[in-house]
C-alpha cells in the first residue's frame, strides 16, 4: 500500500503568497482576504496564491494527503525548485509544475493543454504519490482510493517540492497526518 511511503510534509512559510496564512504547525494554509504583513523574500510567490512544501525530493517514493473539502478552487502537486515565483504562473509540466486542480465543479490535470478529469465521487482528500525514479506523480481520491490522474515521464531534473495553491478566499486546506487515520 502506498501509505507506507507517507511523509511528514510541512509548508514553507518563506514561499507563501502574502494572502496565505500558514498555521503554527505548518500543516494548513488559509486564504485570507487581506495580505499578511510578511518579509520580502525572493522565494515568495507574489501573484499566485500558493506555497511550497518545506522538504524537497530528489529520489525515492513519497506520499501525502491534503484535505480540500472547504475549497472549490485549488491546485496540488509537485513543482521544480527552479520554478518562477514572481508574476502570473502557468501551471504545466514544461513550466516545472505537475498539478491537479479543481475549478468550480471541474477537475483538471494541468497538462499542456489541460486535461479534464472525470470524478465519480467528490474528493474530500487528495492523495499525492511521487515516484521520483519512475518520473511519475499520481493523484488519488482518498475517499475511494481511485486514481484521478497520473503524470508519466516527468522530467524532474533536481529537487521537486510539494505544491499547494488555494484561490478560494477564506477557505483552509490541510495536510493530513496519515498515521492517525490508520
Amino acid at each position: 500500500m502506498i501509505c507506507k511511503y507517507a511523509d511528514n510534509i510541512t509548508l514553507n512559510r518563506d514561499t507563501a503568497h502574502p494572502n496565505l496564512s500558514i498555521a503554527w504547525d505548518q500543516k494548513s494554509l488559509k486564504h485570507k482576504a487581506q495580505p499578511q504583513n510578511v518579509s520580502p523574500n525572493p522565494e515568495r510567490f507574489d501573484s499566485t496564491v500558493c506555497v511550497l512544501g518545506s522538504e524537497g525530493f530528489s529520489s525515492g517514493k513519497h506520499y501525502w494527503e491534503v484535505d480540500v473539502v472547504s475549497s472549490t478552487d485549488w491546485d496540488l502537486g509537485m513543482a521544480r525548485k527552479s520554478i518562477q515565483r514572481k508574476g502570473k504562473l502557468s501551471l504545466s509540466p514544461k513550466e516545472g509544475f505537475w498539478a491537479l486542480g479543481l475549478s468550480g465543479r471541474d477537475y483538471w490535470a494541468k497538462t499542456d493543454p489541460w486535461t479534464r478529469v472525470l470524478v465519480q465521487k467528490k474528493p474530500k482528500k487528495i492523495g499525492i504519490y511521487l515516484s521520483y525514479q519512475d518520473g511519475q506523480v499520481t493523484f488519488f481520491n482518498v475517499t475511494d482510493m481511485s486514481v484521478l490522474f497520473i503524470f508519466n515521464d516527468c522530467s524532474f531534473s533536481g529537487e521537486v517540492y510539494p505544491f499547494f495553491k488555494n484561490s478560494h478566499k477564506e477557505t483552509t486546506m490541510r495536510i493530513c497526518s496519515i498515521r492517525e487515520d490508520e
